[in-house]
């Protein structure tokens, strides 16, 4: 297994390296000259785009995002300040300072893309680390962005060619332990003339989750009261192709077209196993095989035109349409292994957006106005199938139900120099929107809502080198989709397992957002020090509370009340030359958070729920100038943390989650100027995720606990990519 030998892979990698400098100077292949690493060059050209934003970002370029070699993008922004996912083993859903995923909007090529996902998010392990150019996290939106995001925005751009981006191949592949083979093709081919460019992008990839756990249960007083051995094993075969074709029209005018296909198969073993109550033997246990396809189709255009010297219009029209389709096949056995029952089931949804409109930039003076109008229109509708011991029965209500939401929204903003070294800019967007949800009993529920989200972002040089970022933006936080659906979906009823229900009546959270920062580059900016506090008020705090309903504990999201957030940030990037170490660069980026929610219907004061402290990255990156290598280190950490909260009844819970990192190494060499190859040793110490959950009764008694061992995986992986 890998993580039993993590110097055998660390001597491994290093082998790679000299292997392919000798096989180059015996091949007499094109070596390159290099003054830096490709990694410090993107650095740098990601720092000067940081310095040149309107407003306070962070980004990184595909060579720093690439370098680890990590297939899924998830894995890659591990690294990035702030970027917290919940589960050792995932890295589907962004949580940015560690707050939950839906209050970080995601979006690709600055669209939101739709996901069958009712979080309003995306599922970021759909796509190819390979196809990203590069990553913008905005921590404090203009008008123009979109209203939600009070975490920040991860802005995905991917691979669109251009005369800038050279055509690419690469090819991947490797091993995750005790799992079997992942790997990876992508492409991006460009071509054309001065009146019509394409650009052909895509890929294929195959890729490997393991979320098995076992769950342990005991009584107050420590005896064993039985519990869970749970393997969760998951297969996705992915394929994505999104060209680009860009039209000249005249001197004016020109159109962009954007297709796109994502899809994704989904093959999953569920094994569940419950234990006798003195954890002796397993008494029952099902198992369930899945099958799940996500597909999304879209077509975005956008119509450029220069009215004037100083004004700039465009126009577009997105068009998506998506699906999921998930099959289960379960069955069900005795203590002795005999089959007691068999259950089939399928599950659909069916997505769907519009949205048009206009952007006008106009410079007037030494002003840039910009102005907007927008129209979107978004249906979910999901179905569902269940036969049982071969009889068809009845679909599950909670899982029909019908979604239509328009939003429309209006901005203005205005962006302007007060002084030298100084940008300012002003902005207020206005949303208006509607949601109607229909249950299976053609019971509709319809919201309207109409928000003023202003924001204020100043950028003032202190020295050719130093900048002050102050911004300050109004930010919404909608429900989940799936959570305004009214109908009961019946669980256990217990505590541990609450039956669950929507709530149409749920308003969005509205947050007020501030953040300051400091920002030194050096070295002709392949330095960075950066240093930042913010800030976060909630409004409305929409949390899921369970209350007990004629004997049952039923969990519902609900407006609990109002909260606070506040935290600080830092990250470095440190050329070492200065202590003796040439070619040697440090890299260290930590996030620590602090919060509090008042919840209004028991006076109850807490921290957020499910929210880590303390996040932090730490790296070094070696070029080895005369191998044309860089080695990569990388430290990732989650710090632990206890979490207490009353539920309905005045009982307690408290929650025990250890903290936990990973270790990752990587070998970047180029063997000629066209051509490079990665090997990654990922997660290399391969360690466990360990959580406790203890239940008090009103009195503060112990009336029962939990524990949760979800162990993790070493992987390796090996990519050839070429330009041409």
């Amino acid at each position: 297994m890998l993580n039993k030998y993590p110097i055998s892979i660390i001597l491994s990698l290093l082998g790679i390296v000299f292997s392919n400098a000798s096989l180059a100077e015996e091949n007499e292949l094109d070596v390159v000259t290099v003054t830096a690493s490709a990694i410090d060059n993107s650095a740098q050209l990601a720092h000067i785009a940081k310095q040149d934003a309107l407003n306070g970002q962070t980004i990184i370029l595909a060579e720093q995002l690439n370098q680890f070699g990590d297939q899924p993008l998830g894995d890659a922004l591990r690294r990035v300040a702030g970027v917290y996912f919940d589960g050792a083993n995932r890295a589907r859903e962004i949580q940015l300072r560690g707050l939950g995923a839906e209050y970080t909007h995601v979006t690709i090529n600055g669209r939101r893309i739709i996901d069958s996902s009712s979080s309003r998010s995306v599922q970021i392990d759909r796509i190819p680390s390979s196809m990203v150019e590069r990553i913008e996290i905005i921590h404090t939106p203009l008008a123009s962005n979109d209203g939600q995001g009070a975490a920040g925005t991860v802005n995905i751009i991917l691979k669109q060619g251009g005369e800038y981006m050279p055509n690419s191949v690469g090819i991947g592949m490797g091993y995750l332990e005790d799992n079997g083979g992942v790997g990876d093709a992508t492409f991006q081919y460009s071509f054309g003339n001065d009146t019509v460019a394409v650009t052909l992008a895509g890929g294929i990839q195959q890729q490997r989750r393991n979320e098995s756990k076992d769950e342990l249960e005991y009584s107050g007083d420590g005896q064993a009261d039985g519990g869970e051995i749970k393997t969760n094993e998951r297969r996705y075969e992915q394929f994505n192709f999104i060209p680009t074709v860009d039209i000249t029209l005249n001197n004016a005018n020109s159109l962009s077209i954007e297709p796109s296909f994502l899809q994704t198969t989904e093959f999953r073993d569920d094994i569940k196993e419950k234990l006798s109550d003195d954890q002796s033997e397993v008494e029952e246990h099902s198992k369930e095989v899945r099958e799940r396809t996500r597909q999304n189709i879209g077509l975005y255009t956008e119509l450029d035109t220069q009215i004037s010297d100083n004004i700039e219009l465009k126009s577009y029209i997105d068009w998506q349409d998506g699906y999921e389709d998930t099959d289960r096949d379960q069955d069900n056995f005795d203590g002795d292994n005999m089959l007691t029952d068999t259950k089939q089931r399928e599950q659909s949804v069916d997505l769907n957006l519009v949205k048009v409109g206009f952007k006008t930039k106009h410079l007037v003076g030494q002003h840039v106005l910009e102005y907007g109008l927008g129209l979107s229109q978004e249906g979910r509708k999901e179905d569902n199938s269940e036969i049982k011991n071969g009889e068809i029965k009845d679909p599950k209500v909670e899982g029909v139900y019908e979604i239509s939401e328009s939003i429309n929204h209006l901005y203005v903003q205005d962006s302007f120099s007060l002084f030298t070294g100084n940008s300012t800019t002003l902005g207020l967007r206005a949303e208006d929107s509607r949601t109607e949800t229909t249950d299976f009993s053609d019971d509709s529920t319809t919201k309207r809502n109409t928000y003023f989200l202003p924001s204020f972002n100043i950028k003032q040089a202190v020295s050719d080198d130093s900048y002050v970022r102050l911004g300050i933006a109004k930010t919404l936080r909608r429900p989940d989709l799936r959570s305004l659906s009214p109908t009961i979906t019946e669980e256990d009823g217990t505590l541990d397992e609450p039956d669950t229900a929507g709530n149409p009546d749920a308003t969005p959270e509205s947050i007020v957002g501030i953040d300051l920062s400091f920002e030194h580059y050096f070295y002709e900016n392949n330095g960075l020090v950066s240093l930042s506090v913010f800030d976060r008020t909630f409004k409305d705090k929409l949390e899921v509370i369970t209350t007990n309903v004629d004997g049952r504990y039923l969990a519902t999201p609900q407006n609990t009340g109002d909260g606070e957030m506040k935290g600080a940030e830092v990250e470095f990037r440190l050329p070492l030359n200065s202590i003796g170490l040439s070619n040697v660069t440090g890299w260290f980026n930590a996030t620590a958070v602090e919060t509090e929610v008042t919840i209004t219907s028991t006076g109850e004061k807490r921290r957020f729920l499910d929210q880590p402290d303390y996040l932090g990255n730490l790296g070094f990156d070696w070029s080895l100038t005369n191998l044309n290598s860089t080695i990569g280190l990388s430290l990732n950490y989650s710090g632990g943390y206890k979490q207490t909260h009353e539920l309905s009844d005045g009982s307690f819970e408290k929650n025990i989650i250890d903290s936990f990192s990973r270790v990752d190494l990587s070998i970047q060499t180029e063997l000629t100027k066209n051509t490079s190859i990665n090997l990654t040793a990922l997660n290399i110490f391969a360690n466990e995720a360990k959580r406790e959950d203890q239940f008090f009764t009103a009195d503060n008694a112990l009336d029962g606990y939990s524990t949760t061992v979800e162990p993790t995986y070493s992987s390796i992986y090996l990519k050839l990519n070429h330009t041409f």
